[in-house]
């Protein structure tokens, strides 16, 4: 059966191969010719199905796989932003801790744990409170600069009201020249220094700090810088719109300054 199926099979084989031996050389290139264009067809088709099948398994492979691909994007993603986060973490608790070895009992360093923003009013909850040192009416800094002052204490925690609050004023100097003048908080972040003298040498950008009148916040500490100037309406006095230099809507954790502290 076996040598059967094996003559079967050599038998064209071998009737090709007398053909081509019959046949003379010249006649013998056109007929490849005449196969090469006759079977052309059918190897292109076979050639095309053949890359066709090969990208669709490729096509198939990859949409399997995408699942768990996008899984481990967004493991890697998130991977990635916690070790942002605790880098600008460790970034912060570095200069933390370089400003307490600096200037020892100087801050009380908290934490903000909420925060009570709207259009016109600005408070910060922070974590430290009467138990930890905290009490009304102290100074409230961050690394950039004067944010507020303490006005409500708790055991554990004590709200913080931001100089942007409309309730907030602060006597102020203009650090250049040393006019005095009332900053008020408008909202928005930002602040209005009012009752500058008619004649005042203030220029855009000149620093403001406090004033250290009134028993709350100590002289000297930087608040903003000056972004407008205008003339207020009978040419009484000039006003200021006064950027703070902190930024009061982005505050982690902030520095409450002791009441024996000195700038």
């Amino acid at each position: 059966m076996f040598k059967r199926k094996k003559i079967l099979l050599l038998t064209p084989l071998v009737i090709i191969l007398l053909v081509v031996l019959i046949i003379p050389p010249h006649k013998l290139v056109h007929l490849k010719s005449n196969s090469f264009f006759a079977f052309r067809t059918p190897l292109s088709f076979g050639y095309h199905a053949y890359v066709l099948v090969t990208y669709a398994k490729k096509v198939f492979t990859c949409l399997r796989e995408y699942p768990l691909m996008k899984k481990e994007l967004e493991e890697l993603r998130f991977a990635a932003n916690q070790f942002q986060e605790e880098q600008l973490e460790n970034k912060r608790l570095r200069k933390i801790l370089e400003l307490k070895e600096k200037e020892e009992n100087r801050f009380i360093v908290a934490r903000v744990i909420a925060r009570e923003p709207t259009n016109w009013l600005s408070s910060l909850i922070i974590d430290k409170g009467e138990r930890d040192g905290i009490v009304i009416n102290q100074a409230v800094m961050s690394f950039s600069g004067l944010i507020g002052k303490v006005i409500e204490v708790y055991s554990a925690s004590a709200k913080v009201l931001l100089i942007n609050d409309v309730n907030s004023r602060v006597v102020v100097l203009v650090q250049r020249t040393r006019e005095e003048g009332m900053l008020e908080g408008i909202g928005r972040g930002l602040c209005r220094l009012k009752y500058l003298p008619v004649d005042a040498d203030v220029r855009l950008g000149d620093a403001v700090v406090s004033a250290g009148v009134g028993g709350v916040y100590s002289k000297g500490l930087l608040i903003g810088k000056v972004e407008s100037i205008r003339l207020e309406r009978g040419g009484i006095y000039k006003s200021c719109i006064i950027k703070p230099a902190a930024p009061l809507t982005g505050l982690e954790e902030v520095l409450c300054l002791r009441s024996n502290s000195k700038p």
